[in-house]
């Protein structure tokens, strides 16, 4: 059975919030004690704008950036973040360029591609891939691939909400962690405790959000 949320606010700004809903979740990847509901932060254009404000800190005077590469429909926050990134700040090593904007498209078994005409904002160029949620680090793990695939360099990853501090090598900033939600526990399904306590999921879960499954 799900249990009644709980808001949980950023440490860096806490005007940012997410929500937890303590349950048994199966994900795409791995099952999850907790869903961390991340809608508001991606939807919402004040907390987005937020979000933006506080994960460029981690990359406006450490790394160039070209390209934003959105997964999980994260481009909301990825519009702001460019925004924030380039800002005329005579310290930032972006200051003043003009960043591209980018999502993958997802063909047959989950296959990652860039159409032609997005393929020249990839090659050859610096690239941050912005995350909603990174648990496993598959999804994040094929991005890397296909950017690096088409000719891109990888400088970082970033996401709302990370149960891994990098992946592939590659350093992963997070507005939130397990950390900031107590009991918090993903695993894969082969290694999950609640299936093997015989508790039944309570919904199916991904960046999406979830569905309840009647019991």
């Amino acid at each position: 059975m799900i249990g009644p949320s709980q808001e949980i606010e950023c440490k860096k700004n806490p005007r940012i919030k997410i929500r937890a809903l303590k349950g048994h979740f199966a994900m795409t990847n791995s099952h999850t004690n907790f869903y961390v509901d991340i809608i508001d932060v991606k939807h919402n254009q004040a907390q987005a704008e937020r979000a933006a404000e506080v994960i460029a800190q981690d990359f406006s005077y450490q790394s160039v950036v070209d390209t934003i590469v959105c997964m999980d429909r994260s481009n909301v926050i990825g519009a702001y973040l460019a925004e924030a990134l380039s800002k005329n700040d005579m310290y930032s090593l972006n200051r003043k360029k003009e960043l591209y904007v980018i999502s993958p498209e997802l063909e047959n078994a989950a296959q990652m591609i860039f159409r032609d005409n997005l393929q020249p904002h990839i090659r050859g160029k610096r690239i941050l891939i912005l995350c909603g949620n990174v648990l496993t680090g598959k999804s994040l793990q094929k991005a890397i691939e296909c950017v690096r695939y088409y000719g891109g360099e990888v400088i970082g990853a970033a996401a709302v909400f990370s149960d891994l501090e990098e992946v592939g090598g590659v350093p992963v900033k997070s507005l939130f962690t397990p950390a900031d939600v107590p009991g918090y526990d993903a695993c894969l399904l082969s290694n999950c405790s609640l299936c093997a306590a015989g508790q039944k999921i309570d919904a199916l879960a991904n960046s999406y959000g979830y569905s309840v499954i009647p019991q």
